[in-house]
């Protein structure tokens, strides 16, 4: 049988005859505590034994969950004094580390330079030169120094420019122009270098 839309007006369709018995769901208002209460007490037997416990339990979770929430809040806050004590208590060692090199500085600064040669005025600055790589060291800071002939490590090494060297090989370091410095494995300054073309 050949059914036409003339024959289908006026029927519904199984959809729309579902969403006419689907159930609306109720809004729920929440009760107060007060109500909740009051409702406990007029509810005799075990039931009502039972709603009293539930009240106990939940005003029981309610305060767990407030000293969780205070205690969660207070370790933060403990937590971001503990970082910034550590931060000025590492900031303080590398200070202290580097008074004494001020102090070598300052010692050669104060001679009279009109009687210092210029050895021992060197002299001066390579000893507080060398106290500062002490304290660097002290820290676990190392120089990166590569030599003429190494191959180029673009991880520690800044070519400042190409140069052509008799015997070096391309892409091979010419020369040294700065040094760099390492902590560990973080490059904190890549050794400045000329590299052969």
């Amino acid at each position: 049988m050949t059914m036409t839309n003339d024959d289908m007006t006026g029927t519904p369709c199984e959809d729309d005859a579902r969403q006419d018995t689907l159930p609306v769901e109720d809004v729920v208002e929440p009760m107060s505590d007060e109500v909740i209460a009051g409702l406990a007490e007029t509810v005799e037997g075990e039931i009502g034994e039972a709603i009293r416990q539930l009240i106990v339990d939940r005003d029981q979770a309610r305060e767990d969950r407030l000293r969780a929430l205070a205690e969660v809040s207070n370790n933060q806050r403990r937590a971001v004094e503990n970082e910034r004590r550590i931060e000025l208590s590492a900031r303080a060692a590398i200070v202290r580390g580097i008074l004494p090199v001020l102090d070598q500085v300052n010692m050669a600064l104060a001679q009279d330079l009109e009687s210092v040669t210029t050895d021992q005025f060197a002299e001066g600055v390579r000893i507080a030169g060398d106290e500062l790589m002490k304290m660097l060291a002290e820290h676990g800071v190392e120089s990166i120094e590569p030599s003429p002939g190494d191959e180029f490590d673009p991880m520690q090494h800044e070519a400042m420019l190409k140069q052509a060297a008799d015997g070096i090989e391309a892409d091979h370091i010419v020369q040294v122009m700065q040094s760099g410095y390492k902590m560990g494995e973080r490059v904190l300054r890549p050794a400045k270098v000329a590299v052969a073309p």
